[in-house]
């Protein structure tokens, strides 16, 4: 089974994702956010924050 960490780590090796500072995102420094489950408009993250989308 992939863990978000595993989607984080392969978002970062192959992902080029606009307005990032690309050498802090290669190094780590700023974790990709990873969505775990969505319904509607409400969305959760793998870290358990939840967003409403408007």
């Amino acid at each position: 089974m992939t863990t978000s960490e595993d989607v984080a780590e392969m978002d970062r090796r192959s992902v080029l994702h606009p307005f990032t500072y690309l050498k802090d995102y290669a190094f780590g420094v700023n974790e990709p956010t990873v969505m775990q489950t969505g319904k509607g408009v409400r969305i959760q993250v793998a870290s358990g924050r939840g967003f409403v989308l408007s």
